[in-house]
């Protein structure tokens, strides 16, 4: 029904209006047929030819779908397919599945931060002795691609941060008596490369500096290692890991105001002259936000190795920062090897996957579910895995649904991705909101009288007005208050084009409700003339105006002397419509006391007249009443008078009064039954006897307690002015002077004074 709908005049805005919804573009098919139908039933698939029907489907299709690589492949390949070509149609929905295999020796990419405060030193030291095969024991434990960077960083040059006293900007440590490097921001001191002795003398050539706060600004080298991949040296292809030590807390954004840094970071890359972060005394730190953005979008990874003492805030920030990881550094930086080892280990199992939802068209909508490895069920709303052990694959299952077409021409483009893997996959969104047909327009078509424009084989015609002083519109309507077409067909060009079933000048016809072979016509009428006869009895319209409703209908045919509605009713289209006493398909069966024996009705209704003769409240006989309409009274009359004796009858008997019981009298379907005074019944007691003495009582104690309180008081405030006053009384006061006062010994005088 939904296809078939009046409004529908295109073949666009018959897709459009339900995914089963298909147009018949074939021109010669009969104008009376729908068009726009569900062409998959039976019935009516054989209307119009399959090659002609205009139903597109939702699909997907792999555009990109290299296989899974291995680790000797130049190009890594760990999720397929790598780009998908989504078609949706309004209301339609396609699944597909993308699946995720872990390579071996996945290229790895590691930047050493170091803090070199002075508290740093054994670290230093540490890092030092280890030097190059600190680079071989990771490769030998980790991965066997590992590149390697290195840099450092203490604080910003500025009060409070570090000491701006010449001496201690040339050396930090003066009053320690050491030798320390000048204090700096950040310094990348060496490239990301495979070369393993350039990274062993990049930390040998590393001197320990120094600052004044116990924070460090370890954020500000953070953010520039994220976001200056060109000089830090970021591979495309591989993870990037950035491992930082320190043994003190952070600065963060609205630190820099304590130095009279007032512009936020701008989270741009400012390595300039011999590679230091020269933006340090003009910027503020980064905020934690601003790391997070930096991290997913350069896909990093960080791992905190921090000591013991600052564990705990380290620990916070690993739950704000994605794919992060923190464990405690010895005292002396002699387990950062295992570190290492375990982080990657920790993120290498753990794949979190994201949809750029910024992205997503309107009027799209996307569920999905995971099937982890060695899992039995999969995960409902989730995109993360946990475990995930070299050569596992893990499949994701997307459900795309279009609600609408979009309205605007906005990106359809989404990428699903993560952030910390460098590969995604591409979703490209087409929608199907348009019939190939509607680009083919056949202009001024013989089919359409050359009048129009033959398109998905229904004409777009241009009307001439043929009427002077009449519209187009008008000539659709019998009368200037009927509707267009009857509402049973398109007023085109001043002609109705009747719907499927409907015929006549104004589509007031039906063809189904007026069939030839039942006798039935319909010439030029608003309404079937039923002619066709049963018994010389003629058939009537029904409520849609088909003549299908005959008197047969209503007479019970297991009754050869039944009469219509068994003369108890009126037959109204094929159903009896019975009087009040009478019910029942052909009002066979009377409902009243009246059609019943005097015996049987006392007797069903004895239980009811003997429950509210004898109870308390009406409402304790709803059960044994149901159904019964009762009334009571003093006396129920007495009808026997009535006998040959109408003046004596009393008031209440009638006609209608024939049933007499022992206890009560059916009258006009109506019990009455005589109401026993229950002197000796308690009443129940009035709750408002109970409840007003105890309010009253509550407040006349309170009023108690409170006067008991206020008389108390006031005596003892009375006590205790008396005490006073008899203690001011007792008190002597003498003139003397103070015992320890001194007279000056020396006068000095102000020569310029003139005063008095």
């Amino acid at each position: 029904k939904l296809c078939e709908d009046n409004t529908i005049t295109s073949c666009d805005q018959c897709i459009q209006k339900h995914p089963q919804c298909a147009w018949c573009s074939k021109s010669n098919v009969n104008s009376n047929i729908k068009r726009c139908r569900n062409f998959c039933s039976r019935k009516t698939s054989a209307l119009c030819d399959q090659a002609f029907v205009e139903m597109p489907r939702s699909n997907a299709n792999f555009a990109q779908n290299q296989q899974f690589s291995t680790r000797e492949e130049a190009v890594v390949v760990q999720l397929r397919p790598q780009v998908i070509d989504i078609n949706l149609r309004k209301g339609d929905t396609v699944k597909f599945n993308v699946s995720f295999r872990k390579v071996k020796d996945y290229p790895v990419d590691l930047y050493y931060v170091m803090d070199l405060s002075n508290s740093m030193k054994d670290d230093l030291a540490e890092l030092q002795k280890l030097g190059e095969s600190l680079a071989t024991q990771i490769r030998q434990n980790v991965t066997s691609d590992i590149n390697m960077g290195f840099g450092t960083f203490v604080d910003k040059v500025m009060m409070p941060f570090t000491s701006t006293v010449p001496d201690q900007l040339i050396n930090p440590c003066a009053k320690s008596k050491e030798a320390c490097a000048p204090p700096f921001g950040f310094r990348h001191q060496q490239s990301i490369s495979g070369d393993l002795t350039a990274f062993k003398q990049s930390v040998q050539n590393t001197n320990i500096s120094g600052n004044i706060d116990s924070p460090e600004g370890g954020f500000d080298a953070l953010m520039q290692i994220a976001v200056c991949g060109g000089q830090i040296g970021w591979r495309g292809d591989a993870s990037h890991l950035v491992v930082f030590t320190t043994d003190a807390s952070f600065h963060t954004a609205l630190d820099g105001k304590l130095a009279a840094i007032l512009d936020a970071n701008d989270m741009k890359c400012h390595l300039k002259r011999a590679l230091v972060y020269d933006k340090s005394k003009e910027l503020d730190y980064p905020s934690i936000g601003q790391l997070r953005a930096a991290f997913v979008a350069n896909k990093i990874q960080p791992i905190f190795a921090v000591t013991k003492e600052v564990r705990s805030l380290y620990d916070g920030l690993k739950e704000l920062i994605p794919n992060s990881f923190v464990d405690e550094l010895a005292s002396d930086s002699n387990n950062i090897i295992s570190i290492i080892k375990t982080a990657y280990n920790k993120l290498r199992e753990k794949l979190q996957m994201s949809l750029d939802d910024d992205n997503k068209p309107e009027g799209v909508g996307i569920s999905y579910r995971t099937l982890c490895p060695n899992a039995t069920t999969w995960s409902d709303n989730s995109l993360s895995c946990n475990q995930i052990q070299l050569g596992s694959e893990v499949t994701y299952e997307f459900t795309v649904t279009a609600t609408a077409c979009p309205t605007t021409s906005a990106s359809n483009t989404m990428l699903f991705t993560s952030s910390s893997l460098q590969e995604s996959v591409t979703f490209r969104f087409n929608f199907l909101c348009n019939c190939n047909c509607s680009s083919m327009v056949e202009q001024k078509s013989i089919d359409c009288s050359s009048n129009g424009s033959m398109v998905c084989g229904a004409c777009l015609c241009q009307c001439t007005q043929n009427t002077i002083g009449l519209s187009l519109s008008a000539q659709c309507k019998r009368s200037d208050s009927a509707d267009i077409c009857e509402r049973n067909g398109e007023c085109l060009c001043g002609i109705c084009d009747c719907h499927e079933n409907f015929h006549g000048k104004y589509c007031q016809c039906s063809n189904t409700g007026c069939p030839v072979t039942d006798g039935n016509n319909c010439y030029n009428q608003p309404k079937c003339n039923c002619t066709a006869k049963i018994n010389n009895i003629p058939y009537t319209l029904d409520n849609v105006g088909s003549c299908t409703c005959h008197e047969s209908n209503c007479i019970d045919p297991s009754n050869p002397n039944a009469t219509v509605c068994s003369s108890h009713g009126n037959c109204s289209c094929s159903i009896c419509e019975c009087d009040p006493k009478y019910d029942g398909k052909y009002c066979q069966d009377c409902n009243s006391p009246l059609c019943k024996t005097v015996t049987a009705e006392c007797s069903s209704h004895e239980a009811c007249a003997i429950c509210v003769n004898s109870a308390v409240q009406n409402r304790e006989c709803q059960v044994p009443c149901k159904d019964v309409t009762f009334q009571t009274v003093k006396t129920i009359p007495d009808c026997s008078l009535c006998t040959g004796n109408t003046e004596a009858c009393p008031s209440a008997c009638s006609e209608q009064c024939v049933v007499t019981c022992a206890l009560y009298l059916i009258h006009k379907h109506k019990l009455l039954v005589p109401k026993q005074e229950l002197l000796d019944c308690p009443k129940p007691i009035d709750p408002v006897i109970i409840v007003l003495p105890i309010v009253a009582g509550i407040v006349v104690l309170g009023m108690i307690a409170l006067i008991a309180w206020k008389v108390y008081q006031t005596w003892r405030d009375k006590r205790e002015w008396q005490v006073f006053e008899n203690e001011m009384k007792k008190s002597k006061w003498t003139k003397g002077q103070n015992p320890i006062f001194e007279e000056a010994s020396t006068r000095f005088e102000n020569p310029t004074f003139h005063g008095t």
